[in-house]
């Protein structure tokens, strides 16, 4: 069935136009995604659909009482809130009488007065009213889930994940029929983005999503909208199937080119004769003429290869030694040591706040350590693409902007490149080259920031949190750059897809405040937690069946099978407890931290296999204590 409707919408801003004759719809349960690049009006059209019910669109229908929830960009907030007070502000019925029921049972709490029961007695009818015992229920549930523990700090001292984590809450809390999600994923750890495609595969309503994360996309997406060259183009299925289809229309509009093109020579030859627009025919065969001369062609988007010159690194390019971190008391990195060398790609995982920014400013100088040493060779030269883009001038153009690095920039085969081509390479084409910096959306000035970095040659990039506000078409660009990059990378990234294609590496931080090398990327490393569980799952089920067995006089066996079984029992204990205490270390990521990387790198992709080979073992010597236990 469906709920909203938008046909023919038009939008330009600044004489720009965005998209025009925008036409789609939202049934229920439709999960939809749309995608383009950076400023061709991705949150704009999330921005028209949302406000359609305080702000009427003719180019908007939508099924009468309709409630829409609307995931921003940017939460708004009251710094001096609490997050109870953030997350119930809402004048919602059910939040609002399970606000009153809890004022009044606090007040009843200390003083049960006959009047303050009675109070007590109508705010409990008011919540049976509204059904607010089931969205009390929901609340708890949410909260827990998110981790969120306490709801008595206030807005101002929490991080960037942590806010979008309490506006998730909160837009899961109401349960209405569409949701509008900006960049969902944007802050948020990996095991909370795994979190949020689970609850929206689930989630009955309707959703409307702008996210660059192609992972996510792939899983939860029914529908994908592109804004391609103003127009709107609708294709159902996920992220994958969307690829597909979208070679297939760009061999549908390449054919009808060729053949506009073939009837434009016949139809330039003829006006190249000169004929006089005599009879109505003729005049209206010159028209279609200039029409076919003067139409919006839709061509395949293009696929740039970035080439810039590298820096030379030198032997010595940045070496780590027992480096400690701590802030307020409290221990972030402990003793950490880490030698880089070239042509490593590395990722950075672990929950937000347990350091992992706090380790690119250690290397990059930004912070000191409380003990060790960061040692820089002195020809690495450091590119640090940081959360926050650079300050610009607004009132600059682009084409200034990048002109004050230079006129021409040279690339890695020693040619030179003008700065309006390079440009074009990061998707900024020649007619945007005079627009001012301050109409720019937040993706198009990142990925201008990304432009200004790589102009610098570094030999080094550190990268935190990229892939935040960065359309797919710059990210694919910036992966296949990174790819073939000859210098050092280091990468934090929640974004599962970039990861894989970039790192071949990962520093894993602990709670431990250890930071622990795994050689692969992120699936890999999720492909081997998912082992641990299952090994642990069987060792937990071969315990439980062993203690369930009532022990038994053996009467039936030979002296020399008693004495198997009897070796048996002691070997599948040691093994036991053996297997249990490898899969601790290496579920905590307990590598010895005192031995050289390189060695600590060998002992934790070895002890994965010293597990398996245990199971093995056990499994056969629990099949002969099976068969000798039976015939006792």
């Amino acid at each position: 069935m469906s709920l909203l409707s938008v046909k023919n919408l038009t939008c330009v801003q600044s004489f720009k136009t965005l998209f025009e004759n925008a036409t789609f719809g939202i049934d229920e349960q439709d999960k939809i995604a749309v995608i383009g690049p950076n400023g061709c009006g991705k949150t704009t059209l999330l921005n028209l659909v949302a406000a359609s019910l305080t702000v009427p669109q003719k180019e908007i229908t939508m099924q009468k009482g309709i409630s829409i929830s609307y995931l921003a960009q940017k939460l708004l907030f009251n710094p001096e809130h609490t997050i109870q007070e953030h997350l119930f502000q809402t004048e919602a019925a059910a939040p609002k009488a399970m606000r009153a029921y809890h004022d009044i049972l606090k007040i009843y709490e200390n003083d049960p007065s006959e009047k303050n029961g009675a109070l007590l007695a109508d705010a409990t009818d008011e919540m049976d009213q509204h059904n607010a015992w089931e969205y009390e229920d929901r609340v708890t549930s949410i909260l827990k889930e998110l981790s969120i523990t306490t709801t008595s700090s206030k807005m101002k001292e929490l991080s960037g994940g942590m806010l979008k984590k309490i506006a998730l809450a909160q837009l899961f809390f109401n349960q209405a029929d569409i949701l509008i999600l900006d960049e969902p994923t944007n802050h948020l750890d990996l095991r909370t983005i795994e979190w949020l495609e689970g609850m929206l595969k689930k989630y009955q309503s309707a959703v409307v999503m702008v996210t660059h994360d192609r992972y996510f996309l792939n899983k939860v997406s029914t529908k994908i909208l592109e804004i391609d060259q103003e127009k709107l183009f609708s294709y159902k299925g996920n992220y994958q199937t969307y690829l597909e289809q979208r070679e297939l229309r760009y061999a549908v509009q390449d054919k009808e080119e060729q053949s506009i093109q073939s009837v434009l020579r016949v139809e330039l030859a003829w006006l190249r004769r000169g004929p006089k627009a005599r009879s109505t025919k003729q005049k209206a065969r010159k028209d279609r003429v200039h029409a076919m001369i003067d139409r919006k062609g839709l061509t395949p988007e293009k696929v740039f290869a970035l080439n810039v010159n590298e820096r030379r690194l030198g032997k010595k390019i940045c070496e780590l030694k027992n480096v400690t971190k701590s802030f307020d008391k409290k221990q972030i990195i402990s003793s950490f040591s880490y030698t880089f060398t070239q042509g490593e790609r590395i990722g950075i995982i672990g929950p937000n706040g347990v350091g992992k920014s706090t380790l690119l400013n250690l290397i990059t100088d930004r912070l000191t350590p409380e003990t060790g040493e960061v040692d820089v060779g002195v020809n690495t030269n450091f590119g640090y693409f940081d959360q926050h883009s650079q300050s610009f001038d607004l009132d600059m153009s682009i084409f200034e902007h990048v002109s004050q690095i230079g006129s021409n920039i040279t690339r890695h085969d020693g040619s030179t490149v003008s700065v309006s081509k390079f440009l074009e390479q990061f998707l900024f084409p020649a007619p945007m080259l005079k627009t001012p910096i301050g109409k720019l959306s937040g993706g198009e000035k990142r990925r201008l920031h990304l432009v200004c970095l790589l102009l610098t040659n570094p030999n080094f990039l550190l990268f935190d949190e990229p892939t935040n506000d960065l359309d797919i078409q710059t990210l694919s660009i910036l992966e296949n750059f990174l790819m073939s990059f000859k210098g050092c990378v280091l990468v934090i990234s929640h974004d599962r897809y970039f990861m894989d294609r970039v790192v071949d590496q990962l520093f894993v931080f602990n709670s431990n405040q250890k930071i622990i090398p795994f050689d692969g990327n992120y699936t890999d490393y999720g492909d081997t937690l998912k082992e641990i569980q299952n090994l642990k799952m069987k060792q937990d089920a071969a315990q439980a069946k062993a203690k369930s067995m009532p022990p038994k006089t053996v009467t039936c066996l030979t002296n020399a099978e008693q004495s198997e079984l009897k070796k048996l029992e002691k070997d599948i204990e040691k093994l036991e407890k053996e297997k249990e205490k490898l899969t601790t270390e290496y579920s905590n990521s307990g590598v010895n931290t005192s031995v050289s990387n390189e060695k600590s790198i060998q002992i934790y992709a070895e002890i994965g296999k010293k597990i398996k080979t245990l199971e093995i073992t056990l499994e056969s010597k629990m099949d002969r204590w099976t068969e000798l236990a039976d015939r006792v």
